[in-house]
């Protein structure tokens, strides 16, 4: 009994320690703001991709002692690897929520360039003041760049003078985050320790 509590409790640490850093790096970068470069670059690699990836794959060398024709990864341990990048993706947008929040700006911006990505839809509108000062980072799709928008065009947005948080259009509000970080955290966490104590059951 006290075995298996202390096995419990060790994988529970582990994907609370996930979920802390995915959480709190990805809210962090735009809401404090974090370096710049890290920002741009860690942040998005560690908060989308390696600690999602690190949350499967360290169970799985836990196994490492059961003999190859015995290992059986259980299916819980493959959602932490998905729910963990959604859940990147999610805290990012609180974040960049908060820093529009906290230190945004209104103004009227003029569309100096519309950049259609390859063969996809997705456009990004390059952005400035009346006064001709560059707005950054630039205006995605979804955010208002939407099809119609041309070269010329004056936009009222909100914006980051840190050039941080990526800039919305004049039918922004601050988004209610905290109940899909919750649900996603939970899952997170559950359905992780869940599959990690049934695989180190197998070990001897």
């Amino acid at each position: 009994m006290v075995t298996r509590l202390v096995l419990y409790l060790r994988w529970l640490l582990f994907y609370l320690v996930c979920l802390v850093a995915i959480v709190g790096l990805m809210w962090s970068a735009p809401a404090i703001p974090l370096a710049p470069w890290v920002s741009g670059a860690v942040a998005p690699v560690l908060g989308w991709f390696l600690i999602p990836v690190a949350s499967f794959m360290v169970p799985v060398f836990a196994i490492r002692s059961v003999p190859y024709s015995r290992r059986k990864l259980a299916w819980q341990v493959f959602l932490p690897l998905v729910i963990g990048s959604v859940l990147g993706f999610v805290a990012q947008g609180a974040g960049e929520d908060a820093a529009l929040k906290e230190r945004g700006r209104w103004a009227d911006a003029k569309v100096v360039a519309v950049k259609n990505e390859n063969s996809h839809k997705t456009a990004r509108c390059t952005l400035q003041k009346l006064n001709g000062q560059a707005i950054k980072p630039e205006l995605e799709e979804t955010h208002g760049c939407e099809d119609g928008v041309e070269r010329g065009d004056t936009l009222r947005i909100r914006y980051d003078p840190l050039e941080v948080a990526s800039p919305e259009d004049e039918h922004w509000e601050p988004g209610s985050y905290g109940a899909a970080i919750a649900v996603l955290a939970t899952l997170f966490v559950a359905f992780g320790t869940w599959g990690c104590v049934r695989m180190s059951r197998q070990v001897p």
